[in-house]
């Protein structure tokens, strides 16, 4: 046991920083992502410099996984994400369910490049990519999705009217709540969708960076990624950065 505890340490760096220690940490997985639902997936070389330590290793976003173990039981042929963002979710979606088609809205187009470049690395279908998820484009939507992922920064209130958007209400969706923009949110959507779906609220696993530290650990690694995730913030007016929580709402099409 000593000679491996000598070996781990001449191996392995004590202490990083997250960037270095996500360097690290795929070099070691050779540049796949580690465990989870996403395990296995490839990891393209634009977005190994922005790519977060948990999603690195498939931890993030923890308290999702169960969500995501669902979806395999049912038959989703037509995802929707609003909110691409770097492309982990519409990547580790595609790859888990192989839909027939990903529809996937990203307003900032910096983030294209980065939405596309798994596609090729993991021989994933093109996705049918859009900007902005207008009003117009939701009202006229008439393909049948079978599952809705929504990260966008409190518009959720707008983009979520199964009245309006009618679609919706044969929909799946999981959605993250900004209730820092607005508090009245939740409370919107649960009397929105509860005739049609069977919901259920989601809070952010604040074992997370425990898990990670137990990888981390299991590496030889020291860092300081114990307690709640502290990935999430916000600007308030002063633009400071603002801690807050996930809450997730999981809307499942009720059987009928």
């Amino acid at each position: 046991m000593k000679i491996l505890n000598k070996i781990k340490k001449s191996i392995f760096p004590k202490s990083l920083s997250e960037n270095a220690t996500t360097s690290f940490v795929l070099e070691k997985t050779g540049n796949q992502i580690y465990t989870g639902p996403f395990a296995g997936l490839a990891i393209p070389d634009i977005l190994k410099p922005n790519l977060k330590l948990a999603e690195a290793l498939g931890l993030y976003e923890y308290a999702l996984h169960g969500c995501f173990s669902n979806l395999i039981n049912k038959n989703i042929e037509n995802i929707m994400v609003i909110g691409g963002h770097k492309g982990y979710y519409p990547a580790g979606l595609s790859n888990l369910l192989r839909p027939n088609n990903m529809y996937v809205f990203e307003m900032d187009l910096n983030f294209q490049p980065l939405i596309d470049s798994w596609i090729e690395v993991n021989n994933l279908k093109p996705y049918q990519t859009f900007g902005e998820a207008s009003e117009e484009i939701l009202l006229n939507w008439t393909e049948r999705i079978d599952f809705l992922l929504i990260d966008c920064e409190g518009a959720e209130d707008f983009l979520l009217q199964p009245q309006k958007f009618n679609w919706q209400k044969e929909t799946d969706i999981l959605v993250e709540i900004h209730h820092f923009y607005n508090n009245k949110i939740l409370g919107n959507l649960v009397t929105r969708f509860k005739d049609t779906h069977d919901l259920l609220i989601i809070y952010d696993d604040i074992s997370e960076n425990e898990k990670i530290h137990n990888v981390l650990e299991g590496l030889g690694i020291e860092g300081s990624f114990r307690g709640q995730p502290n990935h999430r913030w916000i600007l308030d007016e002063n633009n400071n950065k603002i801690i807050t929580a996930g809450i997730f709402l999981y809307m499942s099409v009720k059987n009928t």
